[in-house]
């Protein structure tokens, strides 16, 4: 169990960032073991932002020290979703603690046809480890 916290915020938006998606569906889940207990829903406001919320992540000193083997972030697994607007998933979201963290979340608007499958390709989202630093 991680005895710090750090702060996420989520962001929606559409049309390249153009537009915010309002009253999306936000679901945080921990992502590992000392967090898989950690459960969140929100709901984005006019601006398509959620509020910030504080989630449990390993001690500051940890990440401070490089090389240091003990765990600098945690990570935790996201899915946005907003009728009109495909479902997003997001896997990989470090959160560090005493940090605040914004993820921008591109939503797509479903096609004319109404199909519940994006027509290219995949829409989930992994973050790999070494796009965190």
């Amino acid at each position: 169990m991680y005895t710090e916290f750090g702060n996420l915020t989520v962001r929606a938006y559409t049309a390249g960032g153009g537009l915010p998606v309002a009253d999306a569906i936000v679901r945080i889940n921990g992502a590992e073991e000392a967090n898989r207990f950690v459960t969140y829903t929100l709901f984005t406001n006019r601006d398509g932002s959620t509020e910030a919320v504080s989630l449990p992540a390993p001690p500051k000193s940890s990440s401070l020290s490089p090389g240091s083997k003990d765990e600098k972030y945690a990570i935790y697994n996201m899915e946005v979703e907003k009728e009109g607007y495909y479902r997003k998933s997001i896997r990989g979201v470090a959160v560090f603690s005493g940090i605040s963290s914004l993820q921008l979340v591109n939503m797509i608007p479903v096609s004319k046809s109404g199909s519940e499958e994006y027509p290219r390709g995949s829409l989930n989202t992994v973050i790999r480890e070494n796009e965190h630093l």
